[in-house]
């Protein structure tokens, strides 16, 4: 029989589990969100730049154009489109709300030009204020905590105390 610090124990990790499970989804419904407007506004752009007057066979030749699109922006294979995604992880001194979340991801597409395979949210109180930005090829910091350091830094080369 489990004593009662093990069921507090085990009702801890579970709840954590459920938590997680349940950022994992946010995040990749937000993953999945912007990446379905982009491709809208790929379709978008695809009608806008060629107007077809024979509807007939519209859908077969649309699905080419973006086809061809895709591999001309992407790269020539899906295997360099893969390798050219990146995963994301924003890291913040307090929870992040969905609607920053997803301006933040929204400004790293429009700057890097790259495509996500995957977003993750971390909560680090240590930062003490605002975030860090991380991919594989990229790295952004506006925190308290490198702030400090930094002041730090400057007053141990420049202050004699």
């Amino acid at each position: 029989m489990m004593s009662e610090n093990e069921t507090l124990n085990q009702t801890s990790v579970n709840e954590s589990l459920t938590r997680n499970k349940k950022v994992k989804n946010e995040e990749d419904a937000l993953l999945k969100k912007i990446n379905q407007e982009r491709i809208r506004d790929s379709i978008q752009k695809l009608n806008d730049d060629n107007p077809d007057q024979n509807r007939e066979h519209f859908e077969d030749e649309l699905l080419g154009k973006i086809m061809l699109n895709m591999m001309n922006d992407e790269g020539t294979s899906l295997k360099k489109e893969q390798n050219q995604s990146e995963m994301l992880m924003i890291t913040s001194a307090v929870p992040l709300t969905d609607e920053e979340k997803e301006r933040i991801v929204r400004k790293f597409l429009d700057i890097t030009k790259k495509s996500l395979r995957r977003i993750t949210t971390v909560v680090d109180p240590s930062l003490i204020t605002g975030v860090r930005i991380q991919s594989e090829s990229y790295y952004y910091e506006v925190t308290g905590k490198k702030t400090l350091k930094e002041l730090r830094r400057h007053l141990d080369r420049n202050w004699h105390y």
